[in-house]
């Protein structure tokens, strides 16, 4: 039979082992616990961006393109139907105003200060080749 001392020094390793097993367990799972949160943390950080996203295509289409600012203003229009401004009628007939867009031709229009066109691309009909 085993003696009361044998017993209780069998206890005492079985117990430091278990001590031992415990003390790695709380170190893994610690470990565990900390590169779970870092995780989280890094996925939940916004990107660090400078400049503002950009679109990116291999084609844009549109009848027009306006520039403006914050407030509104028109600085410049790429179009191929000049605003109705640009043409007056006498007598009956259609007249360009000067520095101004020709109908149905593609222009593109830089406007001043006070909204009025300063300078227009092609400022003149002109025939296209075909090709």
């Amino acid at each position: 039979m085993n003696s009361p001392q044998s017993d209780f020094n069998s206890l005492i390793v079985r117990i430091e082992k278990l001590e031992t097993r415990n003390h790695r367990l709380k170190l893994a799972n610690a470990l565990l616990l900390l590169s779970g949160v870092s995780a989280v943390l890094m996925g939940a950080k916004s990107a660090d961006r400078i400049e503002p996203p950009a679109v990116r295509a291999s084609t844009v289409e549109a009848q027009e393109f306006i520039l403006k600012d914050e407030t509104g203003r028109v600085y410049a229009r790429l179009s191929l139907n000049p605003p109705i401004s640009a043409m007056k009628q006498q007598n009956g007939r259609i007249y360009l105003i000067p520095n101004q867009a020709v109908p149905g031709q593609a222009a593109l229009q830089f406007y001043g200060d006070k909204g009025v066109v300063v300078w227009t691309a092609p400022t003149s009909p002109s025939y296209v080749p075909v090709k």
